[in-house]
Formats: C-alpha cells, sequence, structure tokens
C-alpha cells in the first residue's frame, strides 16, 4: 500500500507534462487562432482565448486586467490602424503542468487612418492556462525593438 500513492502520483505527474513537440505544436494552433480573430477584427472570439482575469501588459500602457478591458484595447487600435497584419515567430516554449510560456517576436505591419505606413517589430511572452481541458491565456507582455509610428 505504501508503494502505490507514489506510483499514482507519479502516473498524474506523467499525464500532465507536454512533450517539448506537443508544447510547440500547442502554442503554434493557439498563437494561430489569436491571429485569425485578431485579422478579422473579431473582438469576441479574442477575449475568448483569454481567462477572465487575464493580465496584458503591453507596450508603454498601464496593464490591463481582465477580458472587457483587453477587449476595448484591440478595439480601440483598430480605429486608428484600420488596415494591417501580424505575425509572430515562436523562439521558445516551455510547458509544466497546466501551464505553457511562449516567447517570440512579432511583426506588426499597417496603414493609419492618415494613409502613413506602420511598422513594428517586437518581442513578447504569453502564459498560457489550462482549464477544464482548454488553454487560455493567463498573461501576456510585449515590447517594441523599433520606433512606432507617431499617430
Amino acid at each position: 500500500m505504501n508503494r502505490f500513492l507514489p506510483i499514482c502520483v507519479t502516473i498524474v505527474v506523467a499525464t500532465m507534462v507536454l512533450s517539448a513537440d506537443d508544447a510547440k505544436s500547442t502554442v503554434a494552433k493557439l498563437n494561430e487562432a489569436w491571429l485569425v480573430a485578431y485579422k478579422a477584427a473579431d473582438f469576441d472570439s479574442m477575449v475568448a482565448q483569454y481567462t477572465d482575469d487575464a493580465v496584458v501588459m503591453a507596450a508603454g500602457r498601464e496593464p490591463l486586467h481582465g477580458r472587457e478591458a483587453i477587449r476595448n484595447f484591440f478595439a480601440e487600435d483598430f480605429k486608428y490602424v484600420p488596415k494591417h497584419s501580424m505575425a509572430t515567430k515562436s523562439l521558445r516554449v516551455e510547458a509544466s503542468g497546466t501551464l505553457l510560456v511562449d516567447s517570440g517576436e512579432y511583426t506588426y505591419d499597417g496603414i493609419d487612418i492618415e494613409g502613413k505606413p506602420v511598422h513594428i517589430i517586437g518581442n513578447y511572452t504569453t502564459i498560457f492556462k489550462k482549464s477544464e481541458g482548454k488553454w487560455h491565456t493567463a498573461m501576456e507582455i510585449w515590447n517594441v525593438r523599433t520606433p512606432e509610428e507617431p499617430r
């Protein structure tokens, strides 16, 4: 009986850990779903991919707390740069239990409402949390490596 409990704990922990390939594949799917919703300006689908208490720390802004604040941020951003595209490139993915961490770089290109081009390159880190069998973004932070065009 004394050996049974450690064996059960080992089995449970082993099933919670994603392999490196599974973690990368999962992150790629999560990022693609976000980018599809972003490109379509589907703010409801975008915020559904965040936890209720998610925190987003965007470059040069106060942290955003919760889905409503995150939705409002992206909706406002679309008003200034309605034509845009974004791409991400994961550079490092780590998995531990119910958390996935994705760090990489992004490229943002667009045309603002005055017809001026906007080109931004930056870094990001996203922490995904698995709850009730689904992955959601719990925390996201990004910075800007290139100067943002004035608005």
